[in-house]
């Protein structure tokens, strides 16, 4: 039977504004309207016992059940009167009696119950415990049997039992807690427990891991004895797929999801960076910590397809409540769960745009018509994770000197100016400067704040949730920030029984403003230029740096880069179920997004310490200015039929959509601006000035259906099919057809598993097999059209304006299409421990590729369906929870790894730092193979001819081809950036109040590479760090470094020997959270309140290069350095 207990807060209607006095206004026009009508207007006990909890501010406690079927009358109350006489009225004749167990708190029960005789029996659990549905309203109390008498001063009361499961077992370990307030004790081995409780009102919570909590009132019963149900949620435990939600014990393919709490408990600014390490097949790199840019780059199961440049999307594709959208777009707290569809079967209801994955993230709804209101914010300082320790002043002169000698020069400082560098540096930094680059541009505060606020209600026809964010990122360098700013309102609407419908409504406005360099500029400047270079003069001037490249300057008035990126989204559906088990749904969703970038790149006038002017960099300031503005529909309708016959479950899904887009832009660029105050294009020189503009659009119509069958729930079986139309592609070739199946065994339900269920309480194997296809291909939207030029052209003596073919056409160009097999296994042991298992293998055809043309044709090549890549790999995810006495826990833990390799490429080979080669990996690091230094002169004149003049302390190449000369023709694939072995490990404790909640994140194995600044010593005559000390001298030969050598390439190549392993464990983040006793909030009208700090990024252990985060394993000391944080926070409900 089902039972519901009602507790309201009455502060939760103040902050929604509801005023105090409207229930009596209700009432009053309710006797009004009755005296008028000369009879009386009866209304259901429930609502009215609801609204005199508001009215009086107390709790009112009662079944649901007692309540059916009981009508009253508005007759019966008076405002006037006390809440005990309104409430004596009104059950005169109701057969409910009322009790007040404590200040502002009512019991109502049903009057034949307060004369029963108290039964020691075990109290047994709560028939909503024993549903398998889904349910938000709140555990049963059994009121007492007997009526309490009025409060008195007494010693405690000591109360004892024992704690079984439904079959009789008893339960050790099971918390029993005195409610509202930390007080408790666990049961012993024999799941036997005693505690004190201060009188007979008290309510004591019985909960387990693997069971259903239970809170049972004392009464007059010294021992209380308990059986604790199941926990079946997990059968009812819904997970979203395309276009609707399944059972997870029905799931055939290969699915992982993670909570709102998941998410929230890290606080970031960009959602992407909360899914590092959670999920087995997804991996996340978090490369930059640039405020707006910090989030993480995703990958679902390997690299796909080649992407670039000229390549295909690997992205996945991100769904918001079904609309395309990044998921960096929406506020983390907004998430109420995020499914990730890894394999054909579960993405192929997508088609064209689940090649490489799909995101499904659902946004948080109204539940229930109770008003709530939630609030939560943090604020963190940032600071790098990691920098390379710069040499200093003297240090740099000594190693350039010796760099200078080594390759026959003579001394760049002599001696006299170094000693005065000793000895007059600090008194006299015009003349002899010692510049902390570091310091001076890492002047941001690096302050990040995040403000969240959610209001929640309505009635049982309309409910709403309403909810604003602001989030506020400063820089680590001055003139760099990140704001956005969400407003979200959902709404649900029951017109009837059969009708309803959808109302969302979405608002986006972020401001990105970076120096007008930009970011990375700055960063180069500020590795490369020497501390004996100025930056700021002592009368306040900027400095030289290096020939008017000052970092400094550039941060702090160089100008400003601000983007801002304003969207509107609508998302509205009608839902109409003519009959049990069809559901008809149409959805229109219209996506307004504008982008404005303003760069003003302001001349720096730098000086030399005596004032003179020395520098303008650039010469001239300059302003561009930009507008892109899109338009994206998407029209959808389904139809669904889901019925059970006997014991075959059938559910059929069919439906179509269309998407549009369309974008519009247009650039001015001036220079010249003599007031950079006055930043507007005319107010630039007008004789060198540009403008360009654009427009694009593209269209997807599509087919899609699905049908799932299942007998007993022990043999699944689904099938999906998705047939899209896109415009990308010519006529004859617009249309592909993409389709899955996949299989389930549910072994636990056999009956020859019965005997071990306690053991092995869910065991499935599944299989799938599907193709999936890839729309976001390389050549913009008409990749099939031939290419034309737009530009100027001498002919004759006169300049004129042509048009020409710039790139060969194909037009028989197609989809690239994913095919994909994987077997899994999910199951859950003890009740406690739960296990999936995948392996895969998932390959990529007809990769649109460039292939070469003969050069006398003097045209770009076209595209040409050419390509194959390759990804096998295995997943592995475990969850445990459990307690020991007052302490719960859950430790979770996944494990991947992914093989990813070029199958064909069309034997079309690429040069550069990172390369596409047939039998490597996707991006593989190119070059020379190092085989360590030379040690003797006669060791280099042994070898290959190599570049330069080389000495002993010079790095060494393999001559691959034996040719006797070291060139391109021995470069070869050295390593990959793509990761193997990525693995989480998230820890979360529990202990009365307090919380502890820990995510490590890492990788097995990868490979990383720095070259240029970022590690090579004085490159293209920049400085050096304090670990080049440890470079190559007859006395040292087994230096970290090559010998110091001024202009010389030789040790500047791109080789292994600048190669570094990769793999690294973080401790991505900690955070230990109080929860208040919420006896101490609610007296405050505050349902519950937690305080927590917080930290990201704190600790790394790794062997990669000193100074650099090991998350940006390709770099030249140019990006953004990834940072770390602690933030302290609140959350708080209403």
């Amino acid at each position: 039977m089902k039972k519901t207990v009602y507790h309201l807060s009455f502060l939760a209607v103040l902050l929604t504004g509801y005023p105090i006095n409207v229930f009596s206004q209700t009432l009053a026009s309710a006797q009004v309207l009755q005296r008028s009508a000369g009879r009386s207007i009866q209304t259901q006990l429930k609502n009215v016992l609801l609204d005199l909890q508001r009215h009086y501010r107390v709790e009112i406690v009662f079944e649901d059940q007692i309540m059916v079927g009981k009508n009253v009358s508005a007759d019966a109350l008076n405002l006037n009167l006390s809440l005990e006489k309104n409430l004596h009225q009104l059950l005169k004749h109701t057969g409910l009696r009322v009790r007040k167990i404590r200040k502002d708190t009512y019991v109502i029960t049903e009057a034949r119950r307060e004369k029963s005789t108290v039964s020691n029996e075990e109290a047994e659990p709560a028939e909503s415990s024993k549903q398998t549905a889904q349910s938000d309203e709140p555990t049963v109390i059994h009121v007492s049997q007997q009526p309490v008498p009025q409060q008195t001063d007494v010693a405690d009361l000591s109360v004892n039992g024992t704690v079984t499961d439904e079959t009789g077992a008893v339960l050790p370990g099971v918390s029993v807690i005195l409610k509202g307030t930390t007080r408790g004790t666990n049961t012993d081995s024999k799941g036997f427990y005693q505690v004190n409780v201060p009188d007979e009102n008290a309510v004591l919570v019985f909960s387990f891991v693997g069971y259903l909590s239970q809170e049972v009132l004392v009464g007059k019963r010294t021992t209380i004895g308990v059986k604790l149900a199941t926990d079946t949620k997990a059968l009812s435990e819904v997970v979203v797929v395309g276009y609707g939600t399944q059972k997870k014990v029905n799931l055939t393919g290969a699915v992982s999801s993670i909570s709102s709490e998941e998410i929230t408990r890290r606080p970031v600014g960009q959602t992407s960076a909360a899914l590092q390490g959670l999920m087995p097949g997804v991996t996340v790199f978090q490369r930059s910590g640039r405020p707006g840019g910090d989030g993480g780059t995703i990958r679902i199961r390997g690299v796909g397809t080649i992407g670039g440049e000229n390549g295909s999307s690997p992205d996945p594709l991100v769904l918001i409540d079904g609309i395309e959208g990044s998921i960096n777009s929406i506020d983390p707290n907004l998430i109420e769960s995020v499914s990730i569809l890894k394999d054909a079967a579960s993405g192929s209801i997508y088609g064209a745009r689940a090649a490489n994955g799909v995101i499904l993230v659902t946004t948080k709804r109204a539940k229930g018509s109770r008003i709530s209101v939630n609030y939560n914010n943090y604020i963190g300082w940032q600071t790098p994770t990691n920098l390379p320790k710069m040499a200093n002043a003297i240090h740099h002169m000594v190693m350039t000197n010796e760099a200078y000698v080594n390759v026959g020069r003579s001394p760049l400082y002599a001696d006299a100016l170094i000693q005065k560098y000793r000895t007059e540096g600090s008194t006299n930094r015009d003349l002899y400067p010692d510049t902390d680059w570091q310091k001076e541009v890492l002047t941001g505060s690096g302050l990040q704040q995040s403000h969240f606020l959610s209001v929640n209600g309505g009635s049982e026809k309309i409910r709403f949730l309403t909810s604003v964010g602001y989030l506020d990122q400063k820089g680590i360098i001055a003139n760099s920030s990140f704001k956005r700013f969400t407003l979200r309102n959902n709404t649900d609407i029951q017109f009837s029984q059969k009708f309803s419908a959808r109302a969302d409504l979405q608002l986006v406005a972020a401001t990105t403003i970076e120096p007008g360099r930009g970011s990375e500029e700055v960063f180069h400047w500020m590795n490369r230029i020497p501390a004996n270079q100025i930056g700021i003069n002592s009368n306040g001037t900027w400095g030289d740096g290096w020939n008017g490249d000052n970092p400094i300057a550039m941060s702090r008035d160089g100008g400003t880069k601000k983007n801002n990126s304003p969207y509107v989204l609508v998302n509205a559906a009608l839902v109409y179920k003519p009959i049990e088990g069809l559901t008809a749904e149409v959805a229109y969703a219209p996506k307004f997004a504008l982008s404005t970038d303003k760069n003003f790149n302001k001349a720096i006038q730098a000086y030399k310490p005596d004032g003179t002017l020395s520098f303008l960099a650039p010469a001239k300031s300059s302003l561009t200015e930009s507008t892109n503005q899109s338009l994206y529909t998407t029209l959808r309708g389904t139809l669904t039929f889901d019925k059970t016959y006997g014991e075959n479950g059938l559910k059929v899904l069919v439906g179509f959509s269309r998407e549009d887009f369309r974008n519009d832009n247009n650039s001015a660029y001036r220079e010249g601006y003599l007031l950079p105050d006055y930043q507007v294009i005319n107010a630039g020189a007008s004789d060198i000035q540009r403008t360009t503009g654009g427009a694009s659009e593209w269209a997807l119509q599509s087919l899609f259906g699905r049908v799932n069958y299942d007998y007993k729930q022990k043999y699944l079986l689904e099938a999906n099919a998705r047939y899209d139309g896109s415009s990308r592609f010519a006529s004859g070739h617009r249309y592909g057809f993409f389709p899955s199946v996949s299989a389930g065994w549910r072994i636990s339900q056999e009956s020859f598993m019965q005997p071990l269920l306690k053991v092995v309480n869910e065991l499935k194997v599944r299989g799938s097999w599907g193709q999936l296809g890839n729309q976001n291909i390389p050549g913009g939207n008409y990749p099939f059209m031939s290419s034309l030029q737009f530009g100027p052209y001498s002919l004759g003596k006169q300049i004129v304006n042509v048009v020409a073919l710039n790139t060969l056409a194909n037009s028989d160009i197609s989809w690239e299409t994913t095919e994909m097999s994987d077997i899994g296994l999910d199951a859950t042991l003890f009740s406690r421990l739960s296990i999936t298992a995948d392996y895969y293998n998932k390959q990529t055809r007809d990769i649109l590729l460039r292939l070469d043309v003969p050069t006398i044709i003097g045209l770009n090549p076209p595209y040409q369906n050419a390509g194959i890549v390759e990804n096998k790999g295995w997943e592995l995810g475990l969850t445990y929870k459990g307690a020991v006495r007052d302490f719960r826990y859950d430790i979770g833990f996944n494990l991947s790894d992914v093989k990813n390799k070029v199958v064909d490429l069309r034997g079309v080979n690429q040069t550069g730092l990172t390369v596409n080669r047939e039998g490597y990996p996707i991006g593989s690091i190119y070059g020379l193979q190092a085989e360590g230094l030379f040690q003797t002169a006669d060791e280099v004149s042994a070898h290959a001819q190599q570049f330069g003049v080389i000495k002993p302390g010079d790095i060494k190449y393999k001559d691959q081809n034996g040719d006797g000369i070291i060139n391109g023709d021995d470069n070869v694939v050295l390593g990959s950036t793509i990761p193997r072995f990525t693995y989480g490990t998230t820890l979360n404790g529990y202990y009365k109040g307090f919380s502890l909640n820990i995510v490590l994140q890492g990788v097995g194995q990868a490979d990383g590479l720095l070259n240029e600044q970022g590690i090579m010593p004085f490159f293209l005559g920049g400085t050096v760090q304090e670990q080049h000390k440890d470079h190559w001298t007859p006395e040292n030969p087994n230096a970290t470094f090559p010998r110091l050598a001024f202009s010389e390439s030789n040790n500047e190549k791109i080789s292994s020997f600048w190669l570094r392993n990769a793999a690294y464990l973080r401790l991505k983040n900690i955070q230990l959270g109080y929860s208040l006793p919420t006896a101490l909030t609610q007296r405050a009208g505050i349902n519950n309140v937690r305080v927590f700090v917080n930290g990201q990024n704190l600790l790394t252990w790794d062997k990669f290069w000193n100074g650099y985060d090991v998350e940006s394993p390709v770099g030249t000391g140019r990006s953004y350095p990834q940072v770390k944080m602690v933030s302290f926070g609140i959350d708080a409900s209403f």
